[in-house]
């Protein structure tokens, strides 16, 4: 970094204002972790050097010995810690190994049935906005309006009528434990293949505290940015029957040169799963998650579905008459960066919700007390949201409760 401050000190300038953003503040996008420090550097390793094209022992390029050691190590952890038949680990994030899974048994147009982005699925699984939409034959199921649980009777019903390729479950925003064991039997029954999309459960899976999908899914797709506290990227699972398929799909489907320097971290995110320290940190994550939606409570914000059963919960603002986007921004102004995210069933036309997690405040050693602080922040902050001389010292006090808790 001395050196990139006399070669390059603007480039230098921009890392150590986000290094000193990230300490400054508390970082509550439920998309985020901290990585460790074996992982930043294994990703910027010699493994940079190196261009890898293929998989495994199946390499295009000669000299590419080791690095189809790393893939084949990487993918056997993955294997290890979710039990699943065949990984393949080259993919560069959750999207690109959902498509690439896709790919993978789709054809063009092709029927897919999927839980509606609307109700807090991912984007990359058939929102109109989104390109597999334009590729594939989307249509949704919801969830129970009354139970706010996914609603499953839907769901067989849809595969009954309209006889999809492939059902895709998945969540974004949507904190509630997904029965893939239901699932699989609904799909199975009907011809149909099940995938599902854990990008956001993956570490919550490898330590054990919420349902692993692989046993009852055909394809299970994941990242290792969010609960994983890994880099970002993304890999994807199967059984044994679609492994030819995957591995195709991937190369030469849709990745050629491998980012091997991002597949060494991820390596080290996956064996690190297995840790005993792992397994309390995501443990504290989801307990910090469900006392911050209490707390919410308590000063009178609603939660939507009450509660969440992860690391993420989605925050309803209408008892306040706040839109979401509007106290994002006010709460991203005073150093507390979340989403805003619109509310299941809601008509209003703002979201008026906003989308919020636990892992990085977690990880940076807070509990009770801090998320109480917190959670007296936001309602301090939706109480005088147009007030500056309020948000000026709610910012002096989010600072100070970074330097508390420090990265």
């Amino acid at each position: 970094m001395e050196n990139l401050k006399i070669k390059d000190s603007e480039l230098y300038n921009l890392i150590a204002s986000e290094a000193n953003y990230q300490k400054e503040t508390l970082q509550m996008i439920a998309s985020e972790s901290i990585q460790p420090k074996e992982a930043l550097i294994l990703a910027g390793s010699c493994f940079n050097n190196k261009t890898s094209v293929g998989n495994g022992d199946n390499q295009r390029l000669l000299g590419s010995f080791y690095a189809g050691e790393l893939q084949k190590l990487a993918a056997k952890r993955a294997c290890e810690v979710f039990g699943a038949d065949y990984a393949n680990v080259n993919t560069y994030s959750g999207s690109v190994a959902n498509f690439t899974a896709y790919s993978a048994v789709l054809d063009i147009h092709d029927k897919v049935l999927a839980l509606d982005p609307v109700c807090g699925a991912h984007q990359s699984h058939g929102d109109s906005r989104n390109i597999s939409s334009k590729i594939y034959d989307f249509d949704f199921f919801g969830l129970n309006k009354e139970t706010l649980d996914i609603d499953y009777e839907e769901a067989e019903r849809k595969i009954k009528e309209n006889k999809p390729k492939l059902l895709v479950i998945g969540s974004a925003a949507y904190p509630r434990r997904i029965n893939y064991k239901r699932l699989s039997a609904i799909c199975h029954e009907n011809g149909v293949l099940l995938m599902a999309d854990i990008a956001h459960f993956s570490g919550l899976v490898a330590a054990g505290l919420s349902e692993n999908p692989v046993p009852y899914c055909d394809i299970v797709t994941a990242s290792t940015t969010k609960t994983m506290c890994g880099p970002h990227s993304g890999f994807i699972m199967c059984k044994d029957f679609l492994k030819e398929r995957v591995e195709k799909a991937v190369y030469p489907g849709y990745v050629a040169s491998v980012h091997l320097q991002t597949t060494a971290a991820m390596a080290y995110a996956l064996e690190n799963t297995k840790t005993a320290e792992f397994k309390i940190l995501m443990q504290k994550v989801i307990k910090n998650a469900e006392f911050m939606c209490e707390a919410l409570k308590k000063r009178g914000f609603d939660i939507f579905t009450g509660g969440t059963d992860c690391h993420m919960f989605l925050i309803d603002l209408r008892p306040f008459n706040v839109d979401g986007k509007r106290f994002a921004l006010e709460l991203e102004k005073i150093g507390i960066p979340v989403n805003s995210k619109a509310i299941p069933f809601d008509e209003s036309v703002l979201p008026m919700g906003v989308r919020a997690g636990t892992t990085v405040l977690t990880q940076r050693g807070m509990g009770e007390h801090e998320l109480n602080e917190i959670a007296d922040i936001f309602l301090e902050l939706i109480e005088n949201i147009d007030n500056d001389k309020v948000k000026d010292d709610l910012k002096v006090k989010v600072k100070s409760l970074a330097e508390k808790c420090p990265i």
